[in-house]
């Protein structure tokens, strides 16, 4: 069972059910898990997870983003509808993404002498892989009590930013395309709109000064 550390950075906007974009960097997570990927842990537990939607295999007759088991035991280990999203690396987004699921099934955590009663969740860190074309489950662990953190390596989980270069572009084309308009009908030319806005704004600019020397010049010292 592998460790796995993330930053909880939440991502600021979303785009669309499983897309996401932060500071230009644009996640499309859809098909980044199959409909589900499975492994068994070394205590016994088989895990079924999937990323944007149920796994195929359902525990207690309730859909849900994953579940453990044991025999024919079970339990869920994340509600869809919770589901947040955060970088892996706050410093570097092309490391990939976490996604975290949370209201699953009843757990009890704590010591012998205190007993609290949670839910469980279940954390996705989708790995960056640009060479990886089908995902691949590295690892499962379960770091604390009612924890479940999945580590999933997929070229799904690589950022772009081709969306916010695009958007770049169409508006530096359209301001190209607005001053060559203003040129061809004399906007710039000596004497012409351009000069006259510039030259307002500067007599304004000078009343202005010469308003604040006066009131300067007659206030008592």
């Amino acid at each position: 069972m592998l460790p796995v550390a993330f930053v909880p950075l939440v991502l600021a906007r979303v785009a669309a059910p499983c897309a996401y974009e932060h500071a230009g960097h644009h996640f499309d997570l859809r098909g980044a898990v199959p409909s589900e990927l499975s492994a068994t842990s070394e205590s016994g537990f088989r895990y079924f997870i999937s990323a944007c939607g149920p796994t195929q295999t359902v525990c207690n007759g309730a859909p849900s983003v994953g579940s453990k088991w044991r025999g024919t035991k079970c339990n869920n280990l994340g509600d869809e509808a919770t589901r947040s999203l955060s970088l892996l690396d706050a410093r570097d987004p092309r490391k990939g993404v976490n996604i975290t699921y949370r209201k699953g099934d009843v757990c009890l955590r704590g010591t012998d002498e205190t007993v609290d009663m949670g839910s469980r969740s279940l954390t996705l860190s989708l790995v960056c892989d640009p060479s990886v074309s089908a995902a691949k489950l590295r690892g499962v662990a379960e770091p604390s009590m009612c924890e479940t953190v999945a580590t999933v390596v997929t070229h799904r989980a690589c950022p772009s930013t081709s969306s916010s270069w695009a958007g770049r572009l169409v508006v530096l084309l359209l301001l190209a395309g607005g001053a060559a308009a203003a040129y061809r009908h004399g906007f710039f030319r000596p004497g012409g709109p351009a000069a006259q806005q510039l030259g307002r704004w500067r007599d304004g600019a000078v009343r202005a000064l010469s308003s604040v020397d006066e009131g300067a010049s007659s206030r008592p010292i």
